[in-house]
């Protein structure tokens, strides 16, 4: 009788899985996410919108989903999960130092291959650079060979100076851009202590922040830093205030010529070290059969891919596009060639070409565009996936981490039971990921709006919120 009582038990949950949401609860979620729907803002905007629970099946609803809508940076949940496909977790990519060492020299040039490391970053160089010295290493007697052939990066929709904007290519470093500092000065009237990391010569600092007895007037932002450039140096000119006691403020933009700039900090990290370097930093190709000195390997893929989706770095999604490309038709590894590269996972997940175009991965140019029943075919894909655990835990924890450690704070929305990944280009925005509800199904989503005034993109958030909390009530 025990036996049979578990069984008797058991079956009506099992059956009930099927029938998940009944008519009459789907009735209320149309009712209550049609009522946000009527608003002018998304009324008089082009809107495409899927829910799917994850648990039944069952598409709880639908609006314009095979609308082929620009994602903005919801593309790079695509290019990512293609790279976890391809690769897996634990990928790492590399960065060759070579040349003919011995006894604490390098009696030749060195070269330094880039292959697309996406976070060849200071913490890495320098550990490669102290890992030289303890080896021995004393002098270069040659160049520093800067070799960028394996990727071709093409231009990026937006030219700026901003850090979203930076130059893609096989040798980078810290994302291609440079991070500026701005610190109170010890007492009103003083000017701002601004300091760079990296350190370096290619940078020259035009200061005219100063500091006050309050946080009024005009503050360290984007827009009161600038960048100019003349070939590889980079003139920062920092405008504005800051308040005395306030916290340290670090604004960040892109570099050029990213080659040179690389080649640059690291001649510049070997003599920090005490490494001395008679040549000079200049770009070329590296000759083939030479000796291997030392090939740093990159943080895993996984952790890649959480600080691509978390902070939505257009840098690094286009590195992996281009890797992909490289790797599958041969360098110079392009934005083309890793489109094409992808294609065999998009099959795989079941989307066609008519519900997708990919420009650049990243979802920076407005030309990226996809269905958001696409989308959620690829959310469920990688539900189910052997890397889902990382794939998910790539997403920004609402409320907790990431581009949207603030949102569903103050609302009552999804707060820390939604994982997202929001996408914004003027006029264009969206929004995907999973929602976990009231009763522990988790909901697959996507929202694009695309065509809106683009000074209601807080608006549009607001809505956007109302969907979610609607989502995860039930």
């Amino acid at each position: 009788m025990k036996y049979l009582f578990v069984i008797l038990f058991t079956f009506p949950l099992t059956a009930s899985s099927q029938d998940f949401y009944s008519n009459q609860k789907l009735d209320s979620i149309t009712s209550a996410i049609d009522a946000v729907f009527a608003e002018r803002l998304f009324k008089d905007s082009k809107v495409g919108f899927i829910a799917k629970s994850l648990n039944s099946s069952q598409i709880l609803y639908e609006k314009n989903s095979e609308a082929l809508l620009s994602s903005a940076s919801c593309m790079k949940l695509v290019t990512t999960a293609a790279a976890l496909d391809r690769w897996g977790s634990n990928y790492q990519f590399r960065t060759g130092f070579y040349g003919n060492f011995s006894k604490g020299l390098v009696d030749s040039n060195l070269y330094v291959k880039g292959y697309g490391d996406p976070y060849f970053t200071s913490e890495i160089l320098l550990r490669t650079v102290y890992h030289l010295k303890a080896m021995g290493l004393s002098e270069i007697k040659g160049n520093i060979i800067a070799d960028d052939s394996y990727l071709q990066d093409t231009p990026n929709a937006e030219t700026n100076d901003r850090a979203y904007s930076a130059v893609g290519g096989a040798l980078g470093f810290n994302f291609n851009s440079v991070a500026i500092y701005v610190q109170p000065g010890e007492k009103i009237g003083d000017s701002a202590l601004v300091f760079t990391e990296p350190v370096s010569s290619l940078f020259r600092i035009i200061n005219y922040a100063k500091t006050t007895d309050s946080s009024g007037g005009v503050g360290i932002s984007n827009y009161s830093v600038s960048a100019k450039y003349d070939n590889e140096k980079i003139t920062l000119s920092v405008y504005g205030t800051i308040g005395l006691g306030q916290p340290e403020t670090v604004i960040y933009k892109r570099i050029n010529n990213p080659a040179l700039y690389v080649g640059t900090i690291i001649k510049e990290a070997f003599e920090l070290y005490g490494i001395r370097v008679r040549g000079r930093v200049i770009t070329g190709i590296t000759p083939k059969n030479i000796k291997t000195i030392a090939e740093p390997p990159s943080y895993d893929l996984s952790y890649i891919i959480a600080g691509i989706n978390k902070w939505s770095n257009n840098y690094a999604a286009t590195q992996l596009l281009m890797v992909m490309g490289a790797q599958e038709f041969g360098p110079p590894g392009t934005d083309e060639k890793g489109i094409r590269a992808m294609k065999p996972f998009l099959e795989k997940v079941g989307i066609t070409d008519k519900e997708i175009n990919i420009v650049d991965g990243s979802g920076l140019d407005v030309g990226n565009k996809i269905t958001p029943g696409a989308m959620i075919r690829l959310l469920e894909y990688m539900h189910h996936d052997f890397y889902s655990p990382e794939y998910l835990s790539s997403f920004s924890i609402a409320g907790l981490d990431g581009t949207e450690r603030k949102r569903f704070k103050k609302n009552g929305g999804p707060f820390q039971r939604s994982r997202l990944k929001i996408g914004y280009l003027h006029s264009y925005s969206g929004l995907a990921g999973y929602i976990e509800n009231r009763r522990g199904d988790r909901i697959a989503f996507c929202l694009l709006t695309n065509g809106f005034p683009k000074e209601y993109y807080e608006s549009v958030k607001q809505l956007e919120d109302k969907i979610c909390t609607i989502l995860s009530n039930y």
